[in-house]
């Protein structure tokens, strides 16, 4: 970063589009979400990317030298995403939680942005700005179904499917599907 010199990197991701051998020019260091990433342009995608750190392989550093865009700050790529990849676009979310988690979920600050409003019944709605929903679907999926999405009609569609999938994991299987795991012996 210091030297604004290009590095020629290999990286694993578990989306293969995102694998392989490209050229990166770090602009930032940061620690997110419980590691560390690096904020740049990714040669491959030729955009600015957020990268964890420990996917990175072998690298080297290249003669090809760049600079970081006036103004460029972790703040401002990240804008409102709700931990640290950005979407497309800013959406406004409004979700319900039922009375037994209210307290909980008023006593944490999830979002720069948040507001929260008690209801007579108990339950308290949230409302936050985030850039993006892929990362939101997560946590409101951790509530179970403590969290209702009442807007927008996308994240409740995005949350209605990946519950719907969730509870057939677990569906009853019938006994001739099951297939009893092999049995390891134990060495002395």
């Amino acid at each position: 970063i210091a030297s604004q010199q290009a590095l020629e990197c290999q990286y694993e991701s578990p989306r293969k589009a995102d694998s392989g051998t490209f050229l990166f020019e770090p602009y930032a260091l940061f620690y997110g979400v419980r590691a560390w990433y690096a904020i740049g342009r990714h040669g491959k995608h030729d955009q600015v990317r957020c990268l964890k750190l420990k996917r990175f392989g072998p690298m080297k550093l290249t003669e090809n030298k760049y600079r970081i865009p006036a103004g460029f700050s972790v703040r401002t790529y990240l804008r409102n995403a709700w931990a640290m990849i950005p979407g497309d676009s800013d959406h406004k979310v409004e979700l319900r939680f039922e009375a037994s988690i209210a307290e909980t979920l008023a006593d944490t600050r999830w979002h720069a942005t948040q507001e929260i409003e008690e209801n007579p019944d108990g339950s308290v709605t949230f409302r936050c700005t985030v850039s993006g929903l892929d990362e939101i679907i997560w946590w409101v999926l951790s509530f179970g179904p403590s969290c209702t999405v009442i807007s927008p009609r996308k994240l409740a569609e995005r949350v209605r499917e990946l519950a719907l999938k969730t509870a057939q994991a677990y569906a009853p299987q019938p006994a001739a599907e099951i297939k009893p795991l092999p049995v390891r012996k134990q060495s002395k």
